[in-house]
């Protein structure tokens, strides 16, 4: 067999299963897929960093729940902290009566959220 032709045959696949050329083909392949760098394809995952005004709740073990909210979604200072807090759950929670809140500090000492305590 001429190396054409079997480069011809490697390509339209016509050896029988279980012979030499025919694994040398699924040697090729399994190797391509196993042993080809990820930075080749491009393929790494998107990171997507939370929307500021995302809110994570949890229950809290006695009928409430316990909700921590970014920051940027609280615009207020002092006493009217109470008021923006219960304004930033509203669209999740409805109305809710606020037990206590906790500021949450990043490594800054700047204060990145609030950690609230809730009801109905």
């Amino acid at each position: 067999m001429s190396p054409l032709q079997t480069i011809k045959s490697y390509i339209l696949w016509t050896h029988p299963r279980g012979g030499f050329h025919y694994d040398v083909m699924v040697t090729a392949i399994l190797a391509f897929i196993f042993l080809t760098p990820r930075s080749v394809f491009k393929d790494s995952p998107n990171y997507r960093p939370p929307h500021p005004n995302e809110t994570i709740v949890k229950p809290d073990g006695s009928g409430g729940f316990i909700y921590e909210v970014s920051s940027a979604a609280v615009s207020a200072n002092g006493a009217q902290t109470d008021a923006a807090l219960k304004n930033a759950l509203r669209p999740v929670a409805g109305d809710v009566t606020i037990t206590r809140y906790v500021e949450l500090r990043n490594n800054s000492g700047k204060v990145s959220g609030y950690r609230i305590w809730a009801h109905r």
